[in-house]
């Protein structure tokens, strides 16, 4: 019987580690909690304010990051006249010294960016305010409004807005080298309200402040700005168009990339730029852009040099590089299809080069269908200059050939093409679908309708001069679109940004907000209503 009983309870304790071993946690779920703040001395929004000592405590340990760079105190006080402690490690507090008198009857915001982090997992308390007057009371003035982008369908989120005071000091240099008095931001929305403001005449700027420094970098940075100053207390929403100035052309020391090709770097806008070789006389040379990156090439014909000394110009920029003799590899010409096994309709067939060419012989290219008859077509080299269009009659069900003879396309080098041939088909009408637009209240022609896929990619184009043009897309691929409008205030073909320093908004543009889905054989009509 003792031996039952002990068997039995063998049985119940290996039962109960078993249980014990299986119920033991492998690690719970990451801590993506932020901070909060449970007490402050003194307390928040304190009015009287007369203390050399703030203390902000907090439920957990925090650090602080990077707060040199994010922490703003509005209004603005000499760093000299205050301190911040803990600058590292690990605490449940941080602890303000006032070591300067302040100003009288004045509401002062410590507003920490997202610098507090907790000390596990680095999780930012967002844009935290420490807010207290010398006064008796609080400023308690607020703006509010949305952010969107300006040319875009995709909001930016976190969105930084800063209020400058317009007075004697202001100029508007200071988006560039000083500090705002008020910071608010979007966060992760397209909305943003800034607190504990001041009555006064400011200037509203937002800004998708990549590096946080608090001010307006316009190489990488976009920028929002109200066209009016603002004088506080205002009622009314903002809504603020964010977008991306044209920064002035600058180039970049040149490099060989192949025996007769140097690539020039560059940022900006490269229109009229030209390259010249300052001492050789009589350098053939063709000058193009790079595809994929911003970089000119430059293409000269062979010829032997130590030192190359380059003058590069626009209209209100001039540069000069040296460059030295470097071995380096040859081009060659290569020549591919702009398609693979299919055409579809409304495009058109070309061919593509990898140097710059000169000159085509349609009298050397012919087109036949499936049943090789010729076809009529036209043919010319594109303006980037190594694509060559052949423009012909597509007919739907078909089959075509194109075939190159040797010697039709001549590059900048004079290598011409071996034989090439093409061969692809044509889908039937029934595989494609097609959408038909109409507008309501357009206060001004000429507006420019961009259909776009999901990445924004343009996939069509319409400009329509009057009411009465058409805006029609025929023969789309079934799938998602998206509906853009851009209204073409100077009527040169294409949407202009705008400038802080000259004051100019960029073109207005209008999103349609419902996504398109096109089917085959299918005719979708939508009417679109561009009242603002």
């Amino acid at each position: 019987m003792k031996k039952i009983k002990l068997f039995l309870i063998l049985i119940f304790c290996f039962s109960l580690a078993d249980c014990a071993k299986r119920g033991i946690p492998e690690g719970g779920p990451k801590d993506e909690s932020p901070p909060f703040l449970i007490n402050a001395e003194p307390a928040e929004n304190s009015v009287n304010f007369n203390e050399n000592r703030i203390r902000l405590y907090f439920n957990e340990y925090i650090k602080l990051k990077d707060f040199r760079k994010q922490l703003v105190v509005s209004p603005p006080i000499d760093k000299s006249f205050y301190s911040i402690n803990p600058q590292s490690g690990a605490s449940k507090f941080i602890q303000i010294d006032i070591k300067e008198k302040l100003e009288n009857n004045t509401t002062y915001v410590f507003n920490f960016g997202e610098s507090i982090v907790d000390n596990n997992e680095g999780n930012p308390l967002p844009f935290f305010n420490y807010v207290f007057s010398t006064g008796d009371n609080i400023d308690s003035l607020s703006i509010s409004g949305n952010i969107k982008n300006s040319f875009k369908r995709e909001p930016e989120e976190y969105i930084s807005t800063f209020l400058y005071p317009i007075d004697e000091n202001f100029s508007d240099s200071i988006i560039y080298n000083g500090l705002p008095n008020y910071v608010g931001s979007t966060l992760d929305s397209t909305n943003f309200k800034m607190t504990n403001l001041k009555k006064g005449k400011y200037l509203l700027v937002a800004i998708k402040d990549e590096n946080s420094n608090y001010k307006f970098d316009p190489e990488f940075e976009k920028i929002s700005f109200t066209s009016q100053p603002l004088n506080l207390p205002i009622s009314d929403s903002l809504e603020l168009k964010l977008f991306k100035e044209t920064i002035p052309f600058e180039s970049f020391k040149p490099f060989i990339e192949t025996t007769n090709r140097i690539g020039f770097g560059f940022k900006g806008v490269a229109d009229d730029v030209k390259i010249k070789i300052l001492n050789h006389q009589n350098i053939q040379s063709i000058l193009t852009k790079n595809k994929e990156t911003d970089t000119l090439n430059y293409w000269f014909k062979e010829f032997e040099y130590d030192s190359l000394n380059f003058e590069l110009s626009t209209t209100n920029y001039k540069k000069n590089y040296t460059l030295k003799f470097k071995e380096s590899d040859k081009d060659s010409l290569i020549i591919t299809s702009s398609i693979k096994s299919t055409l579809e309709l409304n495009e058109g067939f070309k061919v593509i080069s990898n140097r710059p060419l000169v000159n085509v012989d349609p009298e050397k290219i012919k087109v036949f269908n499936k049943d090789s008859v010729s076809i009529p077509f036209d043919t010319y080299i594109n303006d980037n200059q190594f694509d060559v269009s052949l423009n012909f009659e597509v007919l739907p069900n078909d089959n075509y050939i194109v075939n190159i003879m040797p010697n039709a396309i001549t590059d900048f080098f004079e290598s011409t093409n071996d034989s090439l041939s093409y061969s692809f088909k044509t889908k039937s009408r029934a595989d494609y679908g097609t959408l038909k637009l109409g507008f309501r209240n357009i206060q001004e022609f000429p507006v420019i309708v961009h259909l776009m896929n999901n990445k924004e990619d343009i996939i069509r184009k319409i400009i329509l001069g009057s009411y009465e043009d058409p805006c029609l897309f025929e023969n789309l691929k079934p799938g998602n679109y998206f509906v853009r409008v851009l209204f073409d205030t100077n009527k040169n073909g294409v949407w202009d940004t705008g400038n802080f320093l000259k004051k100019i908004q960029p073109e207005k543009t209008f999103h349609y907000p419902e996504e398109i889905v096109i089917r085959k054989n299918w005719v979708l009509e939508e009417k679109i209503d561009l009242t603002f």
